[in-house]
């Protein structure tokens, strides 16, 4: 049987017909399991052979899957059967990753590959004029790939994010009660799902990351803002508030945080506080993390020493969320550790060193490395084709 995910792991509360669901069953055996015979599709999902054709045929038409008939297997006893694949070639999903200093801009295929993306600085100012200037990149990264059909576009940031209401509170942005989706829906003429970047990076990881989906993951990130997602049983846990801050998780330093304490992780480990670091103790001239990597790769040895700190407290740190949550999985995600990665073994070891539960399976880090942020803005548009694939592009075709 297949699991169907909906939009950021939450489950929807309008109803959902029986066409639509049958879709998205359909939809998601391709996806996992692609290219398939309309046979095995049935065997997979448990539902007949003509409804099978039907929704077959209606995605066919509408662009999302297409028959492979070079895949076709001859010999077999019967009629041969064409298997169909997700259709990579026509539509896609654009993504936007508003971060504190940098924003991405990516295009991704049906299969959450990254076709194109561009990084700017994250716009100053009023959150209005930041979503104009936004909406004005987008249309211009849109027209530049007009090969591409665009399902919509997905809006991810940090802080507090309402998917429902489309609401953001970032303190960091200056954004507060921020009507965002309304507004870049607005700007740009085009639908818009906005989601957490932390939400939207562990549905990447579960749509398109793994191979095998496990019972349970712990999805951790480290850039300038550190945080985790907890997926359990294909769905993906939504607190009431700011589920997955771990910015003042003790990390066992004596860095001062602003907040007043010392030793909190994200004081410790952001791209900011390194950079800080780094400068003060006069490894590198500016606060770029660019020149911190150079600096270790050309043998700096204070360079190398920061960097290396770094990735032993955050193994320290997912050492404690691990035993705490005790996940069949750890997936690690951000520059933090993906542009690191040489140091990826003093994290290991920290990790090691630190976890007091038995059996446990070095972390593993993203597949999508220092994509993710792009990635998993277009995959917040994709999760919702996915879960309503007829109401998405219906919608699309009659606004078109």
């Amino acid at each position: 049987m297949t699991t169907i995910l909906s939009p950021g792991g939450r489950a929807d509360p309008r109803p959902a017909g029986i066409r639509e669901t049958n879709a998205a069953a359909v939809l998601g055996a391709i996806r996992q399991a692609g290219p398939l015979s309309r046979a095995a599709i049935e065997r997979r999902i448990a539902l007949s052979t003509p409804t099978v054709s039907r929704q077959v045929t209606t995605l066919i038409d509408l662009g999302i899957v297409r028959e492979v008939p070079e895949l076709t297997r001859f010999g077999a006893v019967g009629r041969p059967r064409v298997p169909v694949d997700i259709d990579e070639t026509v539509l896609a999903a654009c993504g936007v990753h508003v971060g504190v200093s940098t924003t991405t801009i990516g295009l991704a295929d049906l299969r959450g590959r990254l076709l194109a993306g561009e990084t700017i600085p994250t716009p100053a100012g009023v959150p209005e004029d930041a979503l104009d200037f936004l909406a004005d990149r987008i249309r211009a990264f849109l027209r530049r790939r007009p090969e591409r059909g665009a399902v919509g576009i997905g809006l991810v940031t940090g802080g507090h994010v309402d998917p429902e209401r489309g609401v953001v509170d970032h303190e960091r942005l200056g954004w507060h009660r921020v009507r965002a989706r309304d507004l870049l829906e607005r700007a740009t003429g085009r639908p818009v799902h906005l989601d957490g970047h932390l939400p939207a990076m562990a549905t990447a990881e579960l749509l398109f990351g793994l191979r095998q989906a496990p019972r349970s993951v712990l999805y951790f990130y480290a850039r300038q803002v550190v945080g985790v997602a907890l997926v359990t049983g294909g769905r993906l846990h939504r607190g009431p508030g700011r589920a997955g801050d771990i910015a003042h998780l003790a990390a066992g330093t004596d860095v001062p945080c602003p907040c007043g304490r010392t030793g909190c992780l994200e004081a410790s480990v952001s791209e900011q506080a390194v950079v800080r670091r780094a400068v003060d103790a006069g490894v590198i001239a500016q606060p770029d993390i660019r020149l911190l990597h150079a600096a270790a790769a050309a043998g700096d040895p204070g360079a190398d020493r920061i960097l290396a700190a770094r990735a032993r407290t955050i193994g320290r740190a997912v050492a404690v969320l691990r035993d705490i949550i005790d996940p069949d999985l750890v997936v690690l995600g951000g520059q933090a550790i993906t542009d690191s990665l040489e140091h990826l073994d003093d994290l290991r070891h920290g990790f090691a060193d630190h976890t007091a539960l038995p059996g446990a399976d070095p972390p593993a880090v993203t597949r999508f490395g220092p994509d993710v942020q792009a990635v998993a803005a277009c995959t917040s548009v994709l999760a919702h084709l996915y879960d309503r694939p007829l109401t998405l592009l219906s919608g699309l075709r009659r606004k078109s």
